[in-house]
């Protein structure tokens, strides 16, 4: 009995003394981890295996300056047309399915800028309009005057979108909210002292921060400070 119970003992003692050891290294461990870069910030990222495509090789698109994903990961590129990528190759796109081009009619004009919504549409800006695509299809399109190349995009939480008009000859209304298929601009009658505006900012509480060309500005709730 008595040897019984002290082979109990030490098996016992030796689970215990396991349990804490583990429990010590592990805690070192813990103590121990720092953060690490994904990458190697010493090197190049030609130094890492990798796939580029390029333009001299036909593989890029020319002159690019516009860039979206939407939610099925395809990636869309504006250099004029449109392009899209889907991680291989990229493809013209030529139109949506339903028929027409954007491009064309209704003076759209040149495609300048792509935003991807959270709702996985795609908003296209031309130099004279801007065009809803779902699913590659056209929702809805309207008329809308002075956006320029690199004009920005910001989104709310509804789904409405705010672009801002940054062509010189834009004198007032420098900033429009699209919210379903109607638009509503903004100028010095609600508070907004420039014009126009080449940029927008979203400062999450309902305003914007507006870059224009000798000033910046915070517009929210029709009071603004230059």
């Amino acid at each position: 009995m008595a040897s019984r119970r002290w082979l109990l003992l030490r098996v016992s003692w030796f689970r215990t003394t396991t349990a804490a050891a583990l429990a010590c290294h592990l805690t070192c461990i813990l103590l121990l981890a720092g953060s690490v870069y994904a990458l190697d910030p010493t090197k190049r990222i030609t130094q890492y295996i990798h796939t580029s495509w390029r333009t001299r090789d036909g593989s890029a698109p020319n002159g690019a300056y516009g860039i979206a994903q939407t939610s099925d990961g395809f990636l869309w590129f504006t250099s004029g047309d449109m392009m899209t990528f889907d991680g291989l190759r990229f493809t013209s796109w030529d139109g949506p399915p339903n028929g027409g081009s954007i491009t064309k009619g209704a003076g759209f004009g040149q495609i300048v800028q792509v935003f991807g919504d959270h709702a996985g549409g795609l908003w296209v800006s031309g130099l004279h309009g801007i065009v809803h695509l779902k699913g590659r299809v056209v929702t809805f399109q309207f008329d809308l005057e002075g956006i320029r190349t690199l004009q920005n995009f910001s989104e709310d939480n509804d789904g409405s979108i705010w672009v801002v008009r940054g062509n010189n000859s834009i004198s007032d209304l420098p900033l429009c909210h699209v919210t379903g298929r109607t638009v509503k601009c903004f100028g010095k009658a609600d508070g907004i002292p420039i014009s126009p505006v080449n940029s927008l900012l979203a400062d999450g509480k309902g305003g914007f921060w507006l870059g224009g060309q000798t000033a910046v500005v915070h517009w929210h709730n029709g009071v603004s400070e230059t």
